[in-house]
């Protein structure tokens, strides 16, 4: 989760000013910051473990798509033991005491584990894009090294954007304070940081989740035309008695034929067979035919002297109506399930993206909380709808 807020400087505080214009913080303050941050970085280090062991341990779930969870999950879990500590340590004190140095090395890893971890959120939906839009031909190109690709891109691209401002893309004042921890705060470098870790990458996902949505309804509800198509209408099948026959010792038996009825111009068509014990019937054979006309079979000389059976309908409405209900269901559960991941990564992200955007145009003019607000993003680890 992006704790670049924590580079922010934290210059105004209701609790007074020392030093630098650094607020000083009270013990109590340290000490429920400290257990809240604590609880969430645990949290974190925690749940991504569980994520990569199962991937790692159990064979069923390594799979192209589980690799890219998996890399997700260990990109978060960098972020919680290589950047969540040193954050929380600046929250704490409420003022940098690491050195320039460390401070350049925590930025930087910031912005390259959290950039990461956002572009493998659109990994991930491309590989579920393209794995639902073409799912025949993408079962032979869903390969390993597609997926070390697209992990190697989410890389190089959070490496581009977290690089330049130990190249020098940062303004004079970012370094003014030795207190302070902030990151660059030069106009041109915020557009370009948080439109290519976040804003881009959220509107990629929206464009993808949306295509997802309305591909899988297509396909959901293709699957229940196609079903009614094949359906059979109403139709009856009756015994009925036919002609007297002779028995093999030529004593008169009874036989009997089924008429078949049908009343949409479909009809099922086959052999019946009944038991000598005149309870049971056996469909051998069963064909369409397009005959709208009764027809009569004869049945075989094993069925005489047995009483009529009952007439009996085949029907499909309630088997169509079941699959009508089911298609909704996986509708609605579709529509659940992309809520989830889009509301969740929107929750834990923008809050911060928009205090990263705003802050460096309007300086200390903006009544704005980077702090507290951003922090609200580390939960964004523990509850990954990815993962």
């Amino acid at each position: 989760m992006d704790v670049a807020n924590n580079t922010t400087s934290p210059e105004r505080s209701p609790e007074g000013e020392s030093g630098h214009g650094l607020a000083e913080v009270t013990l109590g303050y340290q000490l429920l910051t400290s257990l809240l941050l604590g609880t969430l970085i645990l949290c974190a280090v925690s749940g991504n473990a569980c994520v990569i062991a199962a991937i790692a341990l159990e064979r069923s779930l390594q799979t192209v798509a589980n690799y890219l969870i998996g890399s997700l999950a260990v990109t978060d879990l960098m972020v919680s033991v290589l950047v969540l500590p040193m954050a929380a340590l600046y929250q704490v004190l409420n003022k940098w005491t690491l050195g320039q140095v460390i401070c350049d090395i925590f930025i930087s890893l910031d912005v390259l584990c959290c950039t990461s971890s956002i572009l493998h959120l659109c990994a991930i939906a491309l590989d579920r894009y393209w794995a639902i839009t073409d799912p025949i031909d993408y079962v032979n190109k869903r390969t390993p090294r597609r997926a070390a690709v697209l992990i190697s891109l989410t890389w190089l691209i959070g490496f581009l954007i977290s690089i330049p401002p130990m190249l020098g893309w940062r303004t004079p004042e970012d370094r003014s304070n030795p207190d302070a921890c902030t990151i660059s705060k030069d106009h041109g470098y915020t557009i370009y940081s948080t439109f290519g870790a976040f804003y881009i990458p959220l509107l990629l996902m929206l464009v993808l989740y949306g295509r997802i949505f309305k591909a899988a309804r297509f396909r959901i509800r293709k699957t229940v035309k196609k079903a009614e198509k094949k359906k059979i209408a109403d139709t009856c099948l009756t015994l009925s008695p036919a002609a007297l026959q002779k028995k093999s010792n030529g004593e008169p038996g009874k036989g009997w034929r089924r008429t078949v009825e049908s009343r949409s111009g479909a009809c099922v068509n086959g052999a019946v067979r009944q038991g000598e014990d005149g309870a049971a019937l056996e469909v051998i054979e069963v064909q369409r035919c397009s005959s709208s006309s009764k027809t009569h079979l004869p049945l075989p000389s094993e069925a005489c002297g047995s009483p009529p059976p009952p007439s009996f309908e085949r029907r499909n409405e309630k088997n169509t109506e079941a699959k009508r209900r089911m298609a909704l269901s996986r509708e609605r559960k579709t529509v659940k399930t992309l809520g989830i991941i889009m509301g969740t990564f929107i929750l834990c992200w923008l809050p911060f993206f928009i205090v990263a955007l705003v802050l460096p145009f309007c300086d200390r003019n903006c009544c704005l909380f980077p702090h507290r607000m951003v922090w609200n993003t580390s939960e964004g680890l523990c509850v990954d709808p990815q993962t």
